[in-house]
């Protein structure tokens, strides 16, 4: 039913600060639990005394959010090129910036083919729910390699458009308002094996693909709690 063979890039979504609200406003009532693995898997790569956590795509701002509350003595900065979405963000960083979250938390426009960070800066460069709106993601994948220190860890977590049709289902049922939305998202999501042919067209061989129910999660380092769900070659899209 929900068998999506062929990519199909979104063109220019959330053009209407009204929609961005409502799918904003949608992901806050109903997506708590999708957003926690993503936070833990970020939060479990914490070290002492990090210089910066940079967010490739801060869609409405909420995962940087989440992060920065957790760790109010690391800087996190957001990017983001859509204006709409990076507007919203910034309402709700004003809402946090009221109720006192201690994060030391930033949003800015730019574009990710050109991030605005000094190679090496950052310890963790992350991404939820923006590849699949990148326009040029092999350009984006390297400057994310570039502003990377080399101890540290760039993870991008997207949805998965081979993903099994019993997983779209339940999430459908508790995004209702926001369903067409969703499929709209996961028809123009990556597969595991393209995430790899964009990797390797980017020189990022090293790096790994994973696969976890939803999801797809590339990372530039091993992540032993996805051990199990390592996507090779060998291995076949659903």
């Amino acid at each position: 039913m929900f068998k999506i063979q062929d990519r199909k890039p979104r063109k220019a979504p959330f053009k209407d600060i009204d929609v961005a609200r409502a799918y904003d406003l949608g992901m806050r009532k109903s997506a708590l639990m999708s957003y926690q693995k993503p936070a833990n898997r970020i939060l479990e790569q914490a070290k002492d005394e990090m210089s910066d956590i940079v967010e490739v795509g801060v869609n409405t701002g909420l995962l940087s959010l989440y992060i920065g509350g957790k760790l109010p003595d690391t800087p996190v900065s957001g990017i983001e090129e859509n204006k709409i979405l990076l507007e919203v963000a910034e309402e709700n960083l004003n809402l946090a910036v009221w109720s006192s979250n201690k994060g030391d938390i930033e949003f800015e426009g730019g574009k990710f083919q050109a991030m605005p960070f000094e190679d090496g800066s950052a310890d963790i460069v992350f991404s939820f729910s923006s590849l699949h709106m990148w326009r040029n993601p092999i350009a984006v994948l390297k400057e994310c390699k570039r502003i990377c220190k080399h101890d540290g860890i760039v993870i991008i977590e997207d949805l998965n458009r081979a993903a099994e049709e019993g997983h779209i289902t339940f999430v459908l049922q508790f995004i209702k308002d926001g369903g067409n939305e969703f499929i709209e998202a996961l028809g123009s999501s990556y597969t595991p094996a393209e995430s790899r042919t964009l990797l390797n067209e980017a020189g990022l061989e090293e790096w790994n693909v994973y696969q976890e129910d939803l999801g797809l999660i590339i990372s530039s380092k091993p992540i032993d709690s996805l051990s199990s769900n390592l996507y090779t070659e060998d291995s076949n899209d659903n």
